[in-house]
């Protein structure tokens, strides 16, 4: 109840005398997930091995802290800097995390090629050892939909594998003695900002075009155009050996740069990679839509074309059903057909909590604008958690999430940042300080002025991750916002926190969090970070 009474101390809630009760359920849920897991695994937590987790979805059970800010000190374990901007996932294994950033520069920079992996311990933030990771095709960095560093770390527990996504492989064991390499040039401009290695059945699946003797210039947006749309300009998923780099096989069917795979496994234990093709910049792949493979050879199990489709989304899916946005509205996917299944609008007949008059207030049954970009969400901010399918809006401020059973759409606002200053705190609903995105050493490190505004909308954003009960959706400028995601409905006292990665307008983040040994772990533009469990003192 503080905390929320602390985020918005005008505003008038009328269930606040609810929140005790919530907490108590909250906490024997989170007891029954503890006992569950302990019962399974024999531990509480599991390492958090890539991007999406040890389960591949971005979910795991236990317990993490509800509310931190770093720019304040409040419930931050250890900060480490780190040499330059990056973009990708800490991943965690053994008392190691594992996290790439670019290599230094000695004054403003807007690109750069090579990049580094590095090494540190989880315990204590101390760095271990660097290698450098070069690439063959330059690009911006810090850029609000990709740069070098995008793919995070994949971890085996023994191997570590960093990919830059400028066209390099390299493989360590812990103690940084590199185990194999591979090299490649990319086609085009445009790459996979959420498109992150998978870890599955001792490989890693990455996204890489067919051809390997490409000419340099076909890194390029104007080098590759002449090129053409053949398909051996196509990128595919292929899956690497993780302990000797060998390629255990190339997708059928083809992946868009802005499309984020995702694993998991249909009713008869076949595991898949639901993947898809479309989205801005007309990506050659076709036909756009979404494919199932098969994760142990990737062979197509469906084709499913659909007009109109953007693939700047997760593939989320469990079991027999998939879930996707098309334009603005919601599908279901049959998972063992490939068909689209009971659309629902995003726009009408929804429920809507929003600031009005300096307060909350709650709509039902009403309409949402669907804005002038007609687009649904910010890109790869949904998340499949229970029967929620979450989501940060495209146009404005809103949290949202469709019931996948009823098809109930709810949104809820919330201010685009939080500023913490020495007079006290404020909520800033319509704008937030523009970024200056400086590096460590106080080097701006961008090319793209987009890389400076706040994170919604037009921008390939880090994916939200759950632990337990609560979910926790990153925005570029540093905002956490943490939700109770099993809610009666969404609304206010759903927000549990509104939390921070660092100082308003000066801290930039593109990454996913991660979570092991009841911790947290971020990363932004100038620290690797770890944030307390519920029983660190703050």
């Amino acid at each position: 109840m503080s905390v929320l009474f602390s985020l918005f101390p005008p505003v008038g809630f009328g269930k606040h005398r609810l929140l005790l009760s919530s907490a108590r359920r909250m906490a024997a849920r989170v007891l029954l997930a503890f006992s569950f897991t302990l019962v399974l695994t024999g531990r509480l937590w599991a390492d958090w091995p890539q991007a999406a987790g040890p389960h591949h979805d971005y979910r795991v059970a236990g317990q993490a802290a509800g509310s931190f800010s770093v720019a304040a000190g409040r419930n931050v374990v250890w900060k480490s800097p780190l040499p330059n901007t990056g973009e990708s996932t800490p991943v965690v294994s053994g008392n190691r995390v594992f996290v790439t950033c670019h290599a230094p520069v000695t004054s403003d920079a807007e690109a750069g090629s090579t990049i580094l992996g590095i090494c540190f311990d989880a315990r204590d933030g101390k760095e271990l050892w660097r290698r450098e990771i070069p690439g063959t095709r330059v690009t911006d960095m810090a850029s609000g939909f990709s740069d070098n560093t995008a793919a995070s770390p994949v971890t085996d527990g023994k191997h570590v594998c960093f990919v830059n996504v400028g066209g390099a492989i390299r493989t360590f064991d812990f103690e940084g003695k590199l185990a194999w390499k591979y090299d490649w040039v990319p086609f085009g401009r445009h790459h996979a900002r959420q498109q992150e290695p998978i870890l599955h059945n001792g490989n890693v699946i990455l996204l890489k075009t067919i051809a390997d003797d490409l000419p340099a210039k076909a890194t390029t947006k104007g080098g590759a155009k002449p090129l053409g749309r053949d398909r051996r300009y196509w990128t595919r998923l292929h899956a690497f050996d993780l302990k000797t780099g060998t390629i255990r096989w190339v997708a059928e069917s083809a992946t868009s740069v802005h499309s984020a795979s995702q694993w998991n496994r249909l009713p008869d234990g076949t595991p898949g990679l639901l993947t898809g093709r479309g989205g801005g910049h007309q990506p050659p792949e076709e036909p756009y839509g979404l494919s199932l493979l098969n994760a142990d050879n990737g062979k197509t199990l469906w084709d499913l074309p659909i007009s109109g489709y953007s693939a700047h989304e997760n593939g989320v899916w469990q079991g027999r059903r998939g879930y996707c946005f098309v334009k603005m509205k919601h599908y279901q996917v049959d998972m063992l057909s490939g068909g689209l299944l009971n659309p629902v609008s995003l726009t009408d007949g929804v429920a809507v909590t929003r600031m009005v008059d300096n307060r909350y207030q709650r709509e039902v049954n009403t309409k949402m604008p669907a804005g002038r970009k007609n687009r649904p969400i910010t890109y790869h901010t949904n998340l499949l958690v229970g029967k929620y399918h979450y989501f940060r809006t495209f146009q404005g401020h809103f949290l949202g999430r469709i019931h996948v059973e009823s098809g109930k759409v709810e949104y809820l606002q919330v201010p685009v940042q939080r500023v913490r200053e020495s007079g006290g705190k404020k909520l800033l609903w319509k704008e937030a300080r523009k970024n200056e995105v400086r590096n460590n050493d106080g080097y701006i490190v961008y090319q793209d002025k987009r890389a400076t505004l706040s994170g919604w909308g037009h921008v390939s954003a880090a994916s939200p991750v759950v632990v337990g009960d609560l979910l926790y959706m990153p925005t570029m400028i540093g905002m956490v916002y943490v939700l109770r995601w099993n809610s009666d409905q969404l609304d206010a006292d759903s927000l549990v926190s509104i939390s921070d990665l660092g100082p308003a307008g000066k801290t930039w983040s593109l990454s996913s969090l991660a979570f092991a040994e009841g911790r947290l772990f971020a990363r932004t533009q100038k620290d690797l970070i770890c944030i307390g469990s519920p029983n660190d003192s703050e």
